[in-house]
């Protein structure tokens, strides 16, 4: 293999695969922990890695595309049983095919270090060498034999905006459980319909719900994907000048169930949680009694200062009365602390108890300066047990978060 490139281009891609390379422990292959390099030559056909369905939508002349995508002589690749990510280097002139794997995190940290200059790679079986400049680096590869084959990218469902999918990804994969023992949970559950695009977490302590619009490119595409959240969650923060995600769902040839994300050329293809989500749309309440409205920089500074105190499972206690709500945390002798905030509010005296942290994350999540947080009952009694619902003002019907006080016979 031989091939050239600017140091920035093969950093970009090295850095963007190398995300996805496992951490080496004593059950990881050693061959999971390389990248794959492959590359071909102009006249070659393309392979799996140069021509795939992701690589045709992307090239479609639909709406957000400029024509079709150029093929690659150099894809930069990863896997790690689970989830596959694959980065064509376009840029790249190769004078030798081949394919090699190399120590992932490695090579990436070696790359991102080389003077800014055109870089060249060579490699063979037993070794590659990157010179940059007057750097010169050889390192050892890993057998490239060893290494499984990267699942395709499943077929295209369609496609939705880059900026709005990755603002909502950031809306409710905070409320993703962290519990690997229940592995449904910590999915970002995505409803795949013909007139939106539902995303929801949940960790049993708060629900979050986000419907944006989307661009099916087939018709009927009614589908359920649990897909991890926190791939999800890096996927969508990654920089990109994309204006287009698009995403694919299906089987592969040995019947695993897997969904794929591309995003400017890059695929990431990922196996779905398996397991029963609960039944969230019970838990949304049809109307509510009550409503406080508060400027949400500073309701959220307030809790910030007044949770300093508190110990690292303790709640809150939130005191609304008429135009305003008072923080509490401390008790006894400790450490106290209490703040007022101006709300809008003209309701009955309600004293309820929130995990500060999770107050914290939907606030965050909403959009516009003014938070609105529901009570589903006037009943003072009940509306410390009973779930309450935090929505933007601006936010409407397409963003709820569902946080369940914590009781006072448990704080």
């Amino acid at each position: 293999m031989r091939f050239s490139v600017e140091r920035d281009v093969l950093a970009d891609a090295t850095g963007w695969a190398a995300r996805y390379v496992p951490k080496p422990t004593g059950g990881t292959q050693q061959v999971l922990t390389g990248l794959l390099l492959e590359a071909t030559l102009p006249t070659e056909a393309p392979g799996p890695a140069a021509s795939t369905p992701a690589a045709d939508a992307e090239g479609s002349s639909g709406p957000g595309h400029a024509g079709p995508a150029p093929r690659t002589g150099l894809t930069v690749s990863a896997f790690d049983g689970e989830v596959a990510a694959r980065a064509p280097v376009g840029e790249a002139v190769v004078t030798e095919a081949g394919r090699v794997v190399v120590p992932g995190r490695l090579l990436a940290d070696v790359v991102r270090n080389l003077p800014d200059a055109t870089v060249v790679v060579e490699a063979t079986d037993a070794r590659m060498i990157i010179e940059c400049g007057s750097a010169r680096f050889r390192i050892p590869t890993l057998a490239a034999a060893d290494y499984p084959v990267l699942p395709e990218f499943p077929p295209p469902v369609g496609e939705v905006d880059t900026l709005g999918f990755a603002a909502a990804v950031a809306q409710v994969a905070p409320a993703a459980g962290r519990d690997d023992t229940l592995a449904v949970l910590t999915a970002v559950r995505l409803e795949i319909a013909q007139g939106g695009l539902t995303l929801v977490a949940t960790d049993r302590y708060r629900l979050a719900v986000r419907t944006i619009p989307w661009q099916p490119t087939v018709d009927g595409p009614e589908a359920v994907a649990h897909v991890p959240a926190r791939l999800l969650a890096d996927v969508a923060r990654l920089p990109t000048g994309a204006s287009r995600v698009a995403l694919g769902m299906g089987t592969d040839d040995s019947g695993v169930l897997r969904f794929g994300l591309a995003v400017d050329g890059r695929q990431t293809i990922v196996r779905l949680l398996e397991g029963t989500f609960p039944n969230y749309r019970r838990l949304l309440p049809e109307a509510t009694e009550l409503t406080v409205t508060a400027q949400t920089a500073v309701l959220a500074a307030a809790v910030r200062r007044v949770a300093l105190v508190a110990t690292r499972t303790a709640p809150l206690r939130f005191v609304f009365s008429a135009g305003q709500v008072v923080a509490e945390a401390g008790e006894g002798g400790g450490a106290q602390a209490s703040e007022l905030v101006p709300v809008e509010y003209s309701g009955p005296e309600l004293s309820v108890l929130f995990n500060p942290a999770f107050l914290l994350d939907g606030l965050a999540a909403v959009e516009g300066d003014e938070a609105i947080i529901a009570f589903v009952t006037a009943d003072p009694q009940t509306a410390s047990s009973r779930p309450v619902v935090l929505t933007g003002k601006d936010d409407g019907e397409d963003y709820r978060y569902l946080l369940m006080p914590i009781r006072t016979g448990t704080a």
